[in-house]
């Protein structure tokens, strides 16, 4: 695209973040304030979600949810994200139906606005070193005592291409040490809203497929790479495609790869 025919579509993206940064920080103080009189998990569904997946109209696109008939909006669960853009946890405002928090690095605690947006939904940081998936593990737990589902990318980077990468096994690990069982969410159309390494807005036509609850509880460890597979193929299936998977595949039997059941730990690369 030649810079001339750029510019209209600057001009767009720069009244998109002017006033998306205005209306999360009027979101986030009016969250904050009223988290004085009522927990912000319990105005999440009037405040929070809804305040931040607004954000997606301002960039006028149009925005589709479709729910599996088996996802359980009461039970609260790790959701599996494919990553594509700074906009990605704004869908899931507009998808998840009830309180989240985010699964991220420590550091993005610091990022003005946004990371006192996590801390007020009582957002996980990921540390680094030895004993990580543990003390994560545990505050997924805590975080879903509270009515408090998690918010995951498990390609752990945006991408580059569109083509949903390996889904890292940690997400998965945390879920299962949590008791808690895994949704996959798809977004099918943002790359064409906004790729990474660039801030240039423009309106897309955008489907979501909310999965059902895929359960963890005593998985050995060759039957959950078998599920980190099986979510990782969902979700890309819908992003490449848009059409909903097939029961075929979402409601397949687990198949661990042929071999013995490697002994599993508690920590796993790359997540």
């Amino acid at each position: 695209m030649s810079a001339l025919k750029k510019i209209p579509q600057a001009a767009f993206s720069t009244a998109v973040w002017t006033t998306s940064f205005v209306w999360m920080g009027a979101v986030a103080t009016t969250w904050a304030v009223s988290g004085i009189f009522v927990s912000p998990r319990k105005t999440h569904n009037y405040i929070g979600g809804p305040g931040m997946a607004a954000v997606l109209k301002i960039t006028l696109s149009d925005i589709e949810v479709i729910y599996h008939p088996d996802f359980d909006p009461e039970r609260r669960s790790v959701f599996c994200q494919n990553h594509v853009n700074l906009l990605d946890a704004h869908v899931a405002c507009k998808s998840i139906p009830h309180a989240f928090c985010g699964l991220m690095n420590a550091w993005q605690f610091h990022i003005p606005v946004y990371g006192w947006i996590m801390k007020l939904a009582d957002g996980i940081p990921v540390p680094k070193g030895q004993g990580r998936f543990r003390s994560i593990a545990e505050a997924a737990k805590d975080r879903a005592a509270k009515g408090i589902s998690i918010l995951a990318f498990p390609e752990a980077h945006r991408t580059l291409d569109g083509e949903v990468r390996e889904f890292k096994k940690g997400v998965f690990l945390m879920a299962k040490m949590a008791g808690l069982p895994v949704v996959p969410l798809a977004v099918h159309g943002m790359r064409d809203l906004m790729q990474k390494g660039s801030l240039l807005v423009k309106p897309a036509k955008i489907k979501v497929f909310v999965g059902p609850q895929l359960d963890t509880a005593g998985l050995k460890a060759k039957e959950l790479d078998a599920l980190v597979a099986k979510t990782q193929r969902i979700v890309a299936d819908f992003v490449r495609t848009g059409e909903v998977p097939s029961d075929e595949v979402i409601k397949a039997p687990l198949r661990p790869a042929s071999g013995g059941d490697a002994p599993e730990t508690s920590e796993a690369s790359g997540s």
